[in-house]
């Protein structure tokens, strides 16, 4: 069921089900026998009070403030329906002669309570009629605005990510931008593999980098060429583990997700002159991906480079896309720096 039509659904319910069974509730096979133009003109005007409401008082009130509109439009309904009241119900058949006539018809004045329930009848279903429709049309209305709210706040949200998502480009185009600028200058026999690799990992960042969500394959081997990258400037002091178990390669993820991470450990945890390791994992299976990197902290690195901004973008990329479907451990014991991230995920097309 859309949530939009709600209200509709109601305005049907009481319209077809609830009004008509309280008509029921009134002599009206009596009423149809002596009174058949009557009764069709109270009912038809029954519905006219109820969507004039729901369609017209209320939200004059709400939408466009025009308060003396709505008044107007009451006291209009209030008069109409009374001059409905006043009409002189009696058995003879006279019906439409004596609608506004003063004088009653003897058996009226024999049986006062005829005509007494008959006016409580016009009122009753009136002030019922209208109590459901104002009833509804402030339901309505503030359904409307939880609607408009919500999607205020995705829209929000929509343009947060755009903003993360876009700091993520210059990020990365910076870090692979400096080790080829390293690469040149040493005039490393490297450099052209790299350039190669540096054009393979483009057309991939511009191919998917718009895209809201990727098999998660696409994105292990965007990593994969981004450790074979940085492989190229690093000697034989760091040893890089690349664990991969995705048997569910279908499984979806937001693309340039997990990236950060895996920049973060090479721009941390790699020395020209001390031994150091970095480990990355990634696994997914029945709708659940996971990840982890763990590298060695040089603290020379850290006060040279500075903390940067990637993790903070991260996280705030995470709680947009994943609210409460995913959980983010960070661990520093002042030795290794130690990441663990899963995600609550589907799998393509379910």
């Amino acid at each position: 069921m859309n949530n939009r039509n709600l209200p509709l659904y109601i305005d049907i319910i009481f319209c077809v089900v609830l009004l008509p069974a309280m008509i029921m509730l009134l002599p009206i096979e009596r009423w149809l026998t002596y009174h058949t133009g009557f009764v069709l003109l109270l009912v038809g005007w029954l519905y006219v009070v109820y969507l004039l409401n729901r369609k017209l008082t209320i939200p004059l009130v709400f939408r466009k403030k025009k308060y003396l509109a709505a008044v107007l439009l009451i006291v209009l309904a209030v008069g109409v329906t009374y001059l409905l009241s006043k009409y002189r119900m009696h058995g003879g058949g006279e019906g439409p002669a004596d609608f506004f006539r003063n004088r009653r018809p003897p058996e009226i004045h024999r049986h006062p309570f005829k005509l007494r329930l008959h006016e409580q009848g016009v009122w009753f279903l009136f002030l019922v009629v209208t109590a459901f429709s104002i009833a509804v049309g402030l339901l309505t209305e503030l359904y409307r605005q939880m609607l408009e709210k919500k999607e205020l706040e995705q829209e929000k949200s929509k343009a947060e990510l755009a903003l993360y998502k876009a700091q993520i480009n210059p990020h990365f185009l910076f870090n692979t931008l400096n080790t080829l600028y390293g690469l040149v200058v040493t005039r490393s026999d490297k450099a052209e593999q790299a350039f190669v690799q540096f054009t393979d990992m483009m057309k991939y960042l511009y191919s998917n980098g718009t895209a809201d969500f990727i098999p998660v394959s696409g994105e292990v081997d965007y990593i994969r060429q981004y450790i074979g990258l940085q492989k190229l400037r690093l000697n034989e002091h760091t040893e890089v583990v690349l664990d991969v178990d995705i048997p569910d390669a279908k499984a979806l993820i937001a693309p340039m997700l997990l990236i950060t991470f895996v920049e973060n450990a090479f721009k941390y945890g790699v020395s020209s002159h001390m031994d150091s390791s970095i480990y990355i994992a990634v696994s997914s299976s029945e709708g659940k991906i996971g990840f982890r990197t763990r590298n060695r902290i040089f603290r020379e690195s850290l006060q040279k480079k500075g903390a940067g901004i990637g993790i903070q973008n991260c996280r705030k990329r995470l709680a947009l896309i994943y609210p409460g479907r995913h959980t983010l451990e960070i661990s520093d014991d002042g030795t290794y720096f130690d990441v663990r991230l899963t995600i609550l995920t589907y799998r393509n097309g379910e």
